[in-house]
């Protein structure tokens, strides 16, 4: 979550103070190639985004521009689009509902990986590059999603007030596949009737804090 929706809008998500959702969509051919989009949802703090889009500061932070965000969201789809083996790099912005997305295709996993490095170099610079947030083995039809790195360091250094805007923000993975799920590892994660997709959903602040996980296995028909 933290190497691409992290870095996309955490500044805003923090200067907003708002209740916020972030989906992580993967819809993956049996080949490894597929679809990748990321939204982040403040649609339900619209009105309160409204007039603090009016200040200068919230808590000590500057309130960012329409234009701002448009120029970080552009940026990062640039990055995108230079990735080997990344297509059809697409973002929006809604400013009525505040709504940002960002979708692209991929060949294979490991150029979705790439594309997430990238953004961290990018936007970090010299500190530590990401590991791989996700693994896709053809042979045994198993696709994974990692999660190597922690935030609550991170989390821990905020204030009381920028802590708040993660007590009802909510992390949503929605993954879809050619072929049947049949397992997955993750408990929390619920299979769909038609086996074909599974989700899984949960409490930002409980992943920040490592509470709970959004690591999961899935094993997948061959």
């Amino acid at each position: 979550m933290k190497k691409i929706a992290y870095l996309l809008l955490l500044a805003c998500l923090v200067t907003f103070q708002s209740c916020f959702e972030i989906i992580e969509q993967v819809f993956l051919k049996n080949d490894g190639s597929g679809n990748f989009q990321l939204t982040i949802n403040l649609s339900k703090s619209k009105t309160k985004i409204n007039s603090i889009m009016k200040m200068k500061t919230v808590n000590g932070h500057p309130v960012p521009s329409e234009e701002q965000v448009r120029q970080k969201i552009k940026t990062i789809e640039n990055t995108v689009s230079k990735t080997d083996g990344i297509s059809n790099v697409k973002t929006t912005i809604d400013f009525d509902n505040y709504i940002a997305t960002i979708s692209c295709d991929f060949s294979k996993v490991s150029q979705l990986n790439a594309a997430v490095k990238n953004i961290n170099d990018k936007e970090n610079g010299k500190t530590k590059s990401v590991e791989n947030i996700y693994e896709y083995n053809a042979s045994t039809a198993t696709f994974s999603r990692l999660n190597k790195f922690s935030l609550k360091k991170d989390y821990n250094k905020m204030s009381n007030a920028d802590k708040e805007v993660f007590t009802t923000a909510n992390y949503t993975a929605i993954y879809k596949f050619e072929s049947s799920v049949t397992t997955a590892s993750n408990r929390a994660a619920k299979i769909s009737p038609s086996k074909k997709a599974i989700m899984l959903k949960q409490n930002a602040l409980d992943v920040i804090t490592n509470n709970k996980s959004i690591e999961n296995k899935i094993n997948l028909t061959k």
